[in-house]
């Protein structure tokens, strides 16, 4: 355990914890990482997941036979949720 200041008071934290920044500066409001900061931290390269794959996948797994028709819907229904 390590001593951690955060606002002035002092927390105990364990060797082993990890904290991630997630920043989309793209959407409105939300502005770049300053550099001094960005520094602190590791940058990770993410990217979109194909719902499609990974529903056709959990459906093959859990036995469906027209899991390929199943995960087009399910994948669709994802999209139409999400605007």
């Amino acid at each position: 355990m390590k001593d951690c200041q955060i606002n002035e008071k002092t927390c105990k934290v364990s060797e082993n914890v990890g904290l991630f920044i997630t920043m989309n500066p793209g959407y409105a409001g939300r502005q770049e990482l300053p550099d001094n900061l960005s520094a602190l931290f590791r940058p990770v390269a993410m990217m979109v997941p194909d719902f499609f794959t990974i529903s056709k996948i959990e459906l093959m797994a859990e036995g469906f036979q027209l899991s390929e028709k199943l995960a087009g819907k399910i994948t669709t229904i994802y999209e139409i949720m999400s605007k």
